[in-house]
């Protein structure tokens, strides 16, 4: 969904822009100052920006200077008046996209949103499409949130190397879309990529599934016949759910990784081993050592360069990007053609709490394809439990409620202290852990945990000797 703020201290005219753009299909927020602007767009980011030249607070070129330097990406078009054009014209040499004159002219206005919307979806085309963002089989890695900017740029070191790789994440987060991405960008790309999923298959049967068997090697076995790690004989094999295999299995899959080489079933003969391991699970792998049912030395050769996909809820700015690529996808699929998704829909969307991550999201959009009879994703369209979950939102009352009064230090505070504790109790109160995912300086994690006298004991293991 293509976003635009609209700033401008003149209420009429900001509220003209609004509509106009609204009525064109496009999301559409306003602010009435730079100052505003700045504050929103650091929390939600937009695609465009419109903004008068001359405001109260922090002007149009200040804005645009304080964007660059947070390193905040977005494309900044000029609202001005002919008095202030040489003031738009330094503007473009500083990186705006353009500038319109006031009085506002819609179809100019709209033909500079269009051109601004042509050249953002270029860019984002031509970043999906990068090297290593290509998981192959027409597939796509979608994300420019700063969470999932992080995991590419792990993706990216790993499409370097040979070394194993234990992927970590909640379920339907794209665990296997980023193996892909990291086999068909490595020098392995040419070779197979076999996926298994440990946990569908039955336990008297793994061992025959991963290294093969001999014929006769057990009743039933009329054929010999190889198993996945043959098959992906220099290439990659992907084994998913890899905390739900047996502490049997798990000795057999240490001992390939460390002597490169296997015994199928039935045999006597040593099989070499050219094979690259990437595992990944949404168990907590840690809890299971503790409990005797993982290896711990298995779980070292796997955790060389761990890769920790955020769940969809943690990363609510990629939704839209997520929406524009599923309506591009099923626009094919099923011969249909919807252009956009309305504001309300949107919103639903971005609010709810996606428990089944990407994969709940592809498939709320393909119900909506399936109902909408227009050329807009409408809310309506959307299935019934997305709609009633919008109806409400309990994280925004539960933090209203939990202030005392209403008064900005004491919500704040507030604020921070839920947030601290969720995250700490969603990473099992482990202290590194949690400053990686929720993107917290260690030091300052540390310091708001002693200030609010938060105990990570509470939630789990945790590492380190602080005493809050």
């Amino acid at each position: 969904m293509y976003s635009i703020l609209v700033v401008d201290d003149e209420e009429a005219l900001r509220k003209q822009v609004v509509s106009l753009l609204g009525s064109h299909g496009y999301h559409v927020a306003e602010a009435c100052d730079g100052m505003q602007a700045a504050q929103i767009l650091a929390h939600s980011p937009c695609a465009l920006v419109l903004c008068d030249v001359r405001m109260p607070r922090m002007t149009g070129l200040e804005l645009l200077t304080h964007l660059r330097d947070q390193e905040i990406s977005t494309t900044v078009a000029l609202l001005t008046a002919h008095a202030n054009i040489k003031d738009a014209v330094e503007a473009m040499r500083e990186g705006a996209f353009d500038y319109v004159e006031k009085p506002i002219n819609e179809k100019t206005l709209l033909d500079l949103v269009s051109k601004a919307k042509k050249a953002h979806d270029m860019i984002h085309k031509l970043s999906l499409s990068a090297p290593m963002l290509n998981p192959g089989e027409g597939r796509e890695c979608v994300g420019q949130s700063r969470e999932m900017k992080r995991v590419f740029h792990v993706v990216e070191k790993l499409t370097r190397v040979n070394t194993s790789v234990l992927i970590r994440g909640e379920n339907g987060t794209g665990k296997e879309l980023v193996a892909r991405a990291i086999h068909f960008n490595s020098p392995r790309k040419d070779g197979p990529f076999v996926a298994v999923n440990c946990a569908a298959i039955p336990e008297t049967l793994i061992e025959s599934e991963l290294f093969g068997h001999e014929k006769g090697a057990f009743t039933g076995a009329d054929q010999r016949q190889i198993g996945k790690f043959q098959a992906a004989a220099k290439g990659t094999l992907f084994l998913d759910e890899i905390g739900d295999t047996s502490p049997a299995t798990q000795v057999k899959l240490l001992r390939v990784l460390q002597e490169h080489s296997f015994t199928p079933v039935g045999s006597s003969r040593e099989v070499k081993s050219d094979v690259r391991i990437i595992a990944a699970t949404n168990r907590d792998l840690e809890k299971l050592i503790r409990e005797d049912k993982f290896r711990e030395d298995l779980y070292y050769r796997l955790n060389v360069m761990p890769i920790f996909l955020p769940p969809l809820r943690d990363r609510r700015d990629d939704i839209a990007s997520l929406i524009t690529h599923f309506i591009d996808k099923f626009n094919l699929e099923h011969s249909k053609w919807i252009e956009t998704i309305s504001p309300e829909a949107l919103n639903a969307l971005e609010s709810f709490r996606w428990p089944g991550n990407i994969r709940e999201l592809e498939n709320a959009i393909e119900h909506a394809f399936v109902v909408e009879s227009s050329s807009v994703l409408s809310y309506m369209s959307l299935p019934d439990y997305i709609r009633k979950a919008s109806k409400k939102s309990p994280l925004a009352q539960k933090s209203i409620r939990e202030v005392e009064s209403l008064d900005w230090e004491k919500g704040k505070e507030s604020f921070e202290r839920e947030f601290i504790v969720q995250a700490l109790k969603k990473n099992s109160g482990r202290i590194n852990l949690t400053a990686e995912i929720a993107n917290i300086p260690k030091n300052t994690l540390l310091r708001k945990i002693k200030k609010y006298n938060i105990n990570p004991r509470e939630f789990g293991g945790w590492e380190g000797n602080f005493e809050p």
